[in-house]
């Protein structure tokens, strides 16, 4: 799934023609890979309170990355994707739970970042 994530940014970007890329749209686009990758859970933990802890450090370490993002919209959608993971139900092995319940359950944690991310007007 990251690595759908990652092409469509990369085709979102590369839209506008063969431009030289800035630097704040390789860091942008550099910053949203990064978070993606930590934002993305385990859908079926060995440890569910080991994975809870996880998530909850990642999630702070999403608030800390907000700093970084280049404008107040990327900022926002970092820190609601962290407030989001903060909140997400962890089940275990052997829990009831289906491949598209568990790409559903992504799909709504990454939507705000998702289109704050691929959103080619951002990049201009």
């Amino acid at each position: 799934m990251a690595a759908a994530v990652l092409a469509a940014v990369a085709l979102t970007v590369g839209a506008g023609g063969c431009q030289d890329v800035s630097s704040k749209t390789a860091n942008r686009v550099e910053l949203c890979a990064r978070i993606v990758g930590k934002a993305l859970t385990d859908p079926f933990p060995g440890d569910v309170e080991k994975t809870k802890r996880k998530i909850r450090k990642r999630a702070d370490e999403l608030d800390s990355m907000a700093g970084q993002a280049s404008d107040e919209k990327l900022r926002t959608a970092i820190k609601e994707t962290a407030r989001k993971m903060r909140s997400v139900e962890v089940k275990g092995e052997g829990a009831s739970r289906t491949g598209i319940g568990y790409v559903s359950d992504q799909n709504a944690l990454l939507e705000d970042l998702r289109k704050t991310c691929l959103n080619r007007d951002d990049y201009k």
